[in-house]
Order: structure tokens, then sequence, then C-alpha cells
């Protein structure tokens, strides 16, 4: 797919059916979030954690609810999620900045692939909140949660592109 249709085609799903999708599909994705472009180049500063396991997922999605004072499934039910750990970096937003770029690499890539996704901040609070999820989840100790994305296939798919236009607020100087 051409890089222009992947961004057209990509939304954010928020309910997944339980088939998983293939190691070749989830390298290629997880391959192009590392061709990410990061702050000095600093690709050490960053980690990824890939999430297939039900129980866990359930845990994370639970601990999400909780801080959100919700009772919905803030994952959707995706069957993968990859969360993104930051090392702190002398400049400060800059690991919010590494870690976006990651993400809508990922997720045009998981567009392209014909993988629904959508980016899911309340991971990373979630874990930071929740030591024994931290440490079932092997995060390294300098690095911190910050973001993540749900991957898999929407119950009700996408077919469907937006039209590229210009329809945020702006101005030339």
């Amino acid at each position: 797919m051409e890089t222009l249709k992947a961004i057209a085609r990509r939304k954010s799903t928020r309910s997944y059916r339980q088939d998983q999708i293939s190691d070749e599909v989830l390298n290629t994705i997880l391959a192009a979030g590392c061709a990410a472009p990061v702050g000095m180049g600093k690709y050490d500063s960053l980690h990824l954690t890939v999430i297939q396991d039900k129980a866990v997922l359930k845990n994370i999605s639970a601990s999400i609810s909780k801080i959100m004072d919700t009772e919905a499934d803030m994952l959707y039910s995706a069957p993968t999620v990859v969360l993104i750990s930051s090392k702190d970096i002398d400049i400060p937003g800059v690991d919010y900045v590494n870690v976006g770029c990651v993400l809508e690499n990922m997720a045009i890539a998981a567009a392209d692939q014909k993988i629904d996704n959508g980016i899911v901040w309340g991971v990373g609070m979630a874990v930071s909140a929740d030591i024994q999820l931290a440490k079932a989840l092997d995060i390294p100790e300098s690095f911190k949660p910050v973001g993540s994305i749900a991957l898999g296939y929407a119950t009700t798919p996408n077919e469907v592109e937006k039209e590229m236009k210009v329809t945020i607020s702006m101005n030339h100087v």
C-alpha cells in the first residue's frame, strides 16, 4: 500500500476480534517503529514490550479502568498491545516525542498491513501505577512506560479511506 493510502485508511479501532496477528506482520510493524526518527539517535533510550498474554492484558485494562474511573475495557479487547518505555532524556519532553514517533510509524505500518490499531496512552499510566504489573512485564529498571498501541482485527472492518485535506486551523507567517 502507498504511504498516503495507509494514512488515509488508518483510524483508531475501539473493538477487536480475538484472532491474533501473525508474527511476520507483527515483526514488520515493530521494525517500522524501530525506523522512526528518535531525538539525537538515542534508540537505546527506548524499550518495546509486546504483550499478548490474555491475563496480563486483562490486568492492564482493569488498572486503566480504575485510574479512569470507568468499567469500560480500555484496551478494547485487542489481542496484542505494544508498550513503549523510555529512559529519561536530557531534553524535557523528547522522551514523549520519541515514543509518539515510534507509535505513529507502527500505526501507519499496521494500516499498510491491514491491521487495525489504536494508540492507547493509558497503558503507561497503568503500568507506572502498578508495581506488580511492571514486574510482570519485565520492563528494564531504568525505563518508564510511556505509550502503547493496540493491534488486531477490528470487529467491524474499516475499508474507508479518509479524504486527505487540511482540517486543522492554521495560519501562515
